[in-house]
């Protein structure tokens, strides 16, 4: 005789669609490739008559798996340079006395150029991290 609990199937083992919050559930993870830039997505903009690939302070920070604040916090302290190119300001003030830029861009060079520095540099492990080196390389070969 088979098992009777053969005739369920596929059922999950809560009762309605919604898994409980306290128990773990598997995440199903892409099979199909590796994803250098951790799906941060880019956006077209035309410079000098070409199209070109850039990538938003959050979508680059997606990239290199940390949040907006730290890729502003690194350019703040230096280690990465100030953004090259930025959106157009939003028409009219935004806040008083405070004048409106655009939102921070990175090009696809640049972006493949920190990805490279991180597994180079080792900064994704704080106990090895050569920052300073690190800081150095950047400055020296920042592409424009």
């Amino acid at each position: 005789m088979k098992d009777p609990l053969d005739l369920f199937g596929d059922l999950p083992d809560f009762p309605g669609k919604t898994p409980p919050k306290n128990k773990l559930v598997e995440k199903k993870v892409a099979t199909h490739g590796f994803d250098r830039y951790n799906g941060a997505k880019s956006k077209v903009f035309i410079i000098n008559d070409e199209a070109q690939q850039f990538f938003t302070v959050g979508e680059f920070g997606k990239a290199l798996g940390r949040k907006a604040s730290t890729i502003r916090m690194w350019e703040y302290r230096g280690i990465l340079p100030k953004a090259n190119f930025r959106t157009p300001p939003p028409e009219g003030s935004q806040l008083p006395g405070k004048e409106s830029k655009g939102y921070r861009l990175y090009s696809l060079r640049q972006l493949d150029f920190i990805i490279d520095t991180v597994e180079r540099y080792l900064l994704d492990d704080p106990l090895h991290a050569q920052w300073e080196s690190a800081k150095k390389h950047i400055k020296q070969n920042w592409p424009r």
